[in-house]
């Protein structure tokens, strides 16, 4: 099943441009511009479903997967997509994926973040209100 297929919860797309700095010495994507730019569209999506700011730093990422399946040239729009695929009583489950304005797939992953917000202490179950925003389609 695609990663796209998976996300049955908020979702949120963006256009972005692959600038030179994200690009390798062969003028394609940098395998790290997926990892940024899943986090400045995830960000953009908790904020349009209307989750705290102060939510950012309590969410650790506990494990990212990332398939790379074409290259992104230098200065070429892309569609990234980042949504929920799962809740779990602390955890939250994203799958994102970047599409070229084609539709073609070039980048999909998921990534797991635990709701942490004592820094001291472990892994915390989601308020209701959080779980709900996060599973309300978009």
């Amino acid at each position: 099943m695609s990663v796209k297929a998976e996300i049955t919860g908020a979702s949120i797309t963006l256009l972005k441009r692959l600038e030179w700095a994200d690009t390798d010495a062969a003028g394609h994507n940098h395998f790290s511009v997926a990892i940024r730019w899943l986090e400045e569209v995830e960000h953009e999506l908790r904020r349009s479903i209307g989750l705290p700011t102060e939510l950012t730093g309590a969410i650790p990422r506990v494990h990212v997967e990332v398939d790379y399946r074409e290259r992104i040239w230098f200065n070429q729009e892309v569609n990234v997509t980042v949504g929920v695929i799962a809740v779990g009583r602390s955890s939250v489950s994203f799958g994102f994926v970047v599409e070229n304005l084609e539709g073609g797939l070039c980048i999909e992953g998921r990534h797991t973040a635990v709701h942490s917000p004592d820094p001291s202490g472990g892994s915390q179950p989601w308020p209701e209100s959080t779980v709900k925003s996060f599973l309300a389609k978009t």
